[in-house]
């Protein structure tokens, strides 16, 4: 049986994934590791410092240690941080959203709606370099994210249908950027395609098993 590792930098990330490894692949074991300061880091200096990036080495380091067979990051904010890991670690690490953004590039006008405001450079910087000629649309409503740890999941999730609102009718495909954002997916009633980052994670990587 595969075992996977899921590094995570916010608890929100927790559930969404769990119930898509409920719902997709049963078969894959998983371990989480969270550090829920990465996410402060992130919030106070805007970009990716090497006091963050050597959290993430402890955390592969203790994957490792779990005999884990994948690394799988969950928080989109980090992606970049995989391209400075892989070159440390003998096993596979895969970005959150690797699965998510390669189905997007299937579509010329993507709309990603985001929670942190770091997490669309992230992804940005992912579907330019695989195709610098998609067209990105980018709603933010940075912050948003906090009100699922403070109980307030119908704000939440009112403030991320505003802005699928908002960016539907320029794109041909929305990307839900954040994993706390899975379900608010069952809410949309749109035409166009919703991607969402824990359910396209794990049925790649049941595939990667």
């Amino acid at each position: 049986m595969m075992k996977v590792a899921l590094v995570s930098a916010t608890k929100n990330s927790i559930q969404p994934i769990e119930s898509a490894f409920d719902q997709y692949a049963q078969d894959i074991d998983y371990i989480h590791l969270l550090d829920s300061e990465l996410l402060n880091l992130m919030e106070r200096d805007g970009y990716l410092t090497n006091e963050m990036v050597d959290r993430f080495i402890d955390l592969c380091r203790l994957a490792l240690k779990s005999n884990a067979d994948v690394i799988q990051l969950t928080c989109s904010a980090f992606n970049d941080v995989v391209d400075l890991l892989r070159p440390i670690f003998q096993v596979p690490i895969l970005r959150s959203d690797q699965a998510m953004l390669d189905k997007a590039l299937h579509f010329y006008r993507i709309g990603l709606v985001s929670t942190v405001k770091e997490t669309p450079i992230a992804l940005t910087n992912y579907l330019k370099r695989k195709n610098p000629r998609v067209k990105i649309f980018s709603e933010v409503d940075d912050g948003a994210i906090h009100l699922l740890s403070k109980g307030k999941r119908e704000e939440h999730d009112s403030r991320v249908l505003t802005m699928i609102e908002d960016i539907h009718d320029k794109v041909d495909v929305i990307v839900l950027s954040q994993y706390s954002m899975e379900h608010v997916a069952r809410q949309i009633d749109i035409e166009i395609p919703i991607l969402t980052a824990a359910k396209e994670t794990v049925l790649h990587l049941r595939a990667y098993s």
